[in-house]
Parts: C-alpha cells; structure tokens; sequence
C-alpha cells in the first residue's frame, strides 16, 4: 500500500464517523505538497515515524522466464492527530478528544481492517498552546496512534531453469 492509500482510507472513516456525530469539521493531511490555506478549524493527520516490522518476505511465481518475484515488508507508521479551533459549542480539546475516541473505536478499526491496515491503540492527549497569528492563546491539541499496513514491490527477476555445475578436483 502507499502512503497515498492509507490516507485517503483514514481520511474517510473519520470524515464518515465526524458526519455522523454531527461534528461539521474538514479532516486535512499535514506536510502536503502544495499548501491549501488554513480554515479557522479542522482536524490535521501527518506522519511521524516508520519501522519496518519482521522480516521482508519474498515469494516468487515462476512463468516461463520471469520469476514474477514479490517482496512484501509490513511497516508500523506513527501518526499524529491534532485538532484546531472550535465547532459548534466544542473547544480545539473537545474535538480531538472525540476523534480520539472515534479512532479508537469497532467501527474505525473495522473499517480499516477491511482495506489491510492496522489500527493500534491511540496515545494519550496532549494540550499545549502557542501563540496565534494574532497574538492570542490558543490550544493545539494532538494524540499519536499507530498503524499497520503492508509495502510491496516487484523487482524484475528472471528464473533459472537449470543448473550445471562444473567443479573439478584440485
């Protein structure tokens, strides 16, 4: 899977469960490569880290003489989760705590599974505040949670047919 899949897998299980708690509030990716403009609240995603988890398994499917050879590795990604600004009566706080929950919850880590990611537990809240473009407090909350998810490629490898071994005694 691609960063690209994942995201957009992730992107519309909360954009679903945010619609049906009534929360009205965009769900952006952080770090994109060309900038949208800020919105006065949204709740933001962007990676942290990733490990590769376990061995890289090979497996190949030899036609004729391509191998068709296979490579897949399963990786940990650590992604943070922050929300800013307020909706409704709900502080920056209250939203992220409740996409935390929805994070958490059977039908968020369901969802995923289905399309081949792992949700684990999110972390804890953290809830510091900066100064705004305006000189003012204001909240930043964010959690981490991790996924799971496969990585694959296909190197082109060619199979051997035969074998002819050619040693002589010294």
């Amino acid at each position: 899977m691609t960063d690209n899949e994942v995201y957009i897998a992730i992107r519309a299980q909360l954009l679903k469960q945010l619609n049906e708690a009534g929360i009205a509030v965009p769900v952006v990716a952080g770090f994109q490569s060309t900038k949208q403009g800020r919105e006065d609240s949204f709740v933001m995603f962007f990676p942290i880290e990733e490990a590769a988890q376990g061995w890289q398994g090979r497996n190949y499917h030899v036609v004729g003489r391509d191998a068709n050879h296979r490579e897949t590795q399963w990786v940990e990604k650590t992604l943070q989760v922050q929300g800013v600004g307020t909706v409704q009566a709900l502080t920056a706080n209250d939203i992220t705590a409740t996409v935390r929950m929805m994070v958490n919850s059977l039908p968020f880590v369901e969802a995923l599974r289905k399309q081949h990611i792992g949700v684990q537990r999110a972390g804890n809240l953290r809830t510091p505040f900066f100064i705004n473009d305006q000189g003012n407090y204001e909240m930043s909350p964010s959690f981490d949670v991790k996924i799971t998810h496969s990585r694959e490629i296909k190197p082109n490898t060619a199979a051997v047919n035969a074998l002819y071994p050619d040693i002589y005694r010294i």
